[in-house]
């Protein structure tokens, strides 16, 4: 025979029949996961338990409405608070020291109650035998237009955060 004289076309012969047959496999197994796929994809779109993929997509659209709308409240709500707590006392200083080198103890204190402008005030009390002083400084982003004294500066220190509350 002429296909067995000649070994290039022999040779040519049988890859082209083990071609053949390795693209009749991968065809069968290609048509297989289609039939699985198609299959999965029919029972995905008429639904299941009576209910349509439509009437699915439509019920997730109005949770998404839902949780859109509720998302803008939330950010609304969190600007408003941010508002607040911008304008309310968020750092304080406190300092205790003996304004009379009382043998005591350290009975009087400067308070600093600042917002997040670093503005507020300072109050210092001043306790003694005979009774208790007060004093309210205002403080304007940071700076006073009355002198502080140095307890008073120090309690503004420590609220503003420039100084360590144990240091003395």
């Amino acid at each position: 025979m002429i296909l067995f004289d000649n070994p290039i076309l022999f040779i040519i012969v049988v890859v082209l029949i083990a071609l053949s047959l390795a693209s009749i496999i991968f065809a069968s197994v290609a048509f297989g996961k289609y039939t699985e796929l198609s299959r999965r994809y029919e029972m995905f779109m008429t639904g299941k338990d009576a209910e349509s993929l439509e009437d699915y997509f439509i019920d997730l659209q109005k949770d998404i409405d839902h949780l859109i709308e509720d998302n803008n409240k939330n950010k609304d709500s969190i600007r408003k608070l941010n508002r607040i707590t911008k304008r309310s006392f968020q750092k304080t200083g406190f300092y205790k020291y003996d304004a009379f080198e009382e043998k005591t103890g350290k009975r009087s204190f400067a308070l600093a109650l600042l917002d997040f402008t670093n503005s507020g005030f300072v109050v210092t009390c001043q306790s003694h035998d005979d009774g208790t002083i007060i004093f309210i400084k205002e403080v304007e982003v940071g700076t006073t237009s009355t002198k502080l004294g140095p307890e008073e500066e120090k309690a503004l220190e420590i609220a503003m955060g420039q100084r360590d509350r144990y240091e003395d």
